[in-house]
Formats: C-alpha cells, sequence, structure tokens
C-alpha cells in the first residue's frame, strides 16, 4: 500500500477521501494517513477517522527516509493549486492520479499527473489531460480536446471536441463549450456558461451566450 496524504482539507478534500476509499474496495492500492492544511485550526481534526496533520513541515516524522510518500492537491482554485503542487515537489512529495473507477476514459486519452477524473465523467478519445487538472462529476469531453496544467472543470461541464482549454483556466458548472474554440489562459468560465466564440486570456465570461465581463 503506498502511503498517501490528501493536500487540502476543504470538500474536495472530503470528496476525494471517498473517491480512495472507492478505488481501494476495487484494487487496495493507498494508505490514507492524513490531510495536509495550513489552517491551524483543522489540525487535529478527523474526517473519515483521517486526521489533518497540519501542514507540510509537521510531514517529516511519517515516513522512512527511502520511502516514498504520495500526495494529491484537493484545491481547486488554479493559482493555489499551482503553489501547493510546486510545494510537493519541495517536500518530496509524489503526485498521483486520482481517477474514480465509475469514469469512462478511452485508451487513446492522455493523462498528466496530480489529475482528478470524477466518477460519470466521460473522456472520449485523442483527449490530451495536463498536469493538476481536476475534471469533477458527470462532465463531458469530447474528442481530440486538450486540457492545460492547472485547470479545473466544475459539476457537469460539457466539452464538445477540438476544443483547447489552457492553463490555470476555470469552467463553471454546467457550462457548454462549442466545438473548435481556444479558452486561453487564466480565464474564468461562469456557471452556465454557453460559450459559441473562443475566449481571450484572463477573460471572466459568462451568460448564454457568454459574453466578457471582465478581465
Amino acid at each position: 500500500m503506498k502511503k498517501l496524504v490528501i493536500v487540502g482539507a476543504g470538500g474536495l478534500g472530503k470528496e476525494v477521501a471517498r473517491y480512495i476509499k472507492d478505488i481501494n474496495q476495487i484494487h487496495p492500492t493507498y494508505q490514507l494517513i492524513g490531510f495536509v492544511d495550513s489552517d491551524p485550526e483543522k489540525k487535529g481534526i478527523e474526517y473519515f477517522g483521517v486526521p489533518v496533520l497540519g501542514d507540510f513541515d509537521d510531514l517529516s516524522s511519517l515516513s522512512e527516509p527511502d520511502e516514498k510518500l504520495y500526495g494529491f492537491c484537493a484545491v481547486a482554485k488554479p493559482s493555489v493549486k499551482r503553489r501547493l503542487a510546486l510545494q510537493m515537489k519541495e517536500y518530496h512529495i509524489e503526485p498521483i492520479n486520482i481517477i474514480h473507477p465509475m469514469a469512462y476514459i478511452s485508451p487513446e486519452v492522455q493523462i498528466g499527473e496530480g489529475v482528478l477524473i470524477s466518477p460519470y465523467c466521460v473522456l472520449t478519445t485523442n483527449i490530451t489531460i495536463g498536469n493538476y487538472v481536476h475534471i469533477n462529476p458527470q462532465c463531458g469531453i469530447g474528442h481530440d480536446t486538450s486540457i492545460g496544467d492547472y485547470s479545473t472543470l466544475y459539476w457537469n461541464v460539457n466539452v464538445s471536441g477540438n476544443v483547447i482549454i489552457e492553463e490555470q483556466v476555470e469552467i463553471g458548472s454546467k457550462a457548454f463549450i462549442k466545438q473548435g474554440l481556444t479558452i486561453q489562459k487564466d480565464s474564468v468560465i461562469g456557471a452556465g456558461a454557453v460559450v459559441i466564440h473562443s475566449v481571450e486570456s484572463g477573460v471572466t465570461a459568462v451568460g448564454v451566450p457568454a459574453r466578457k465581463i471582465s478581465s
């Protein structure tokens, strides 16, 4: 069993802990030893019987010098996710993917490291998923689409084929992305938006059809 910590003891961290239990029921893989969180008020709290251990500095006694410690970054905000991923690297925590057994992923999908693919997601064919991408439940990703590092798709997002989603993009629940578009880096797509035109870098777009409201 691989010793594993979840970085982030918020709502997503709890969901990931549940997914790990589901994975272990089919293929016993991970020994979840705790959550890592910098909030001192959370230290010692338990979720599913698993404690919040504290910050990264509190991990030194949890594994032998030659023993690998694995981790998953369970924070959705792309900029924070990126910072925590760098901290994981500094503390020699090996990132893993959490891929729920109830997701459908074709063999032609390429997946980076630190990736979350949640229950009831469908990833069709010739798709590229970057590092530390989070795909929440019930998302559909069409053929020949790419999703850049640190991006997050919330619940029930539908992405058509031949779409390029660049780095650090957030896409709100129930948004729809038309085929062939590019969503440039650091942009935000609001919940329920219907995106029929490409979106520039750093833009927030909302509505039906989606329109820019800030940059």
